[in-house]
């Protein structure tokens, strides 16, 4: 449980909810459209 191991995941962590709010808002906008 290294804090650069544990740092490491919680960054990948957000960038995957990132990208998961990228894509639910692009396919709102898109139906909206």
């Amino acid at each position: 449980s290294h804090p650069f191991y544990t740092g490491k995941q919680r960054i990948m962590d957000s960038a995957g909810r990132v990208e998961k709010f990228n894509q639910r808002f692009k396919n709102f906008g898109g139906s909206s459209k």
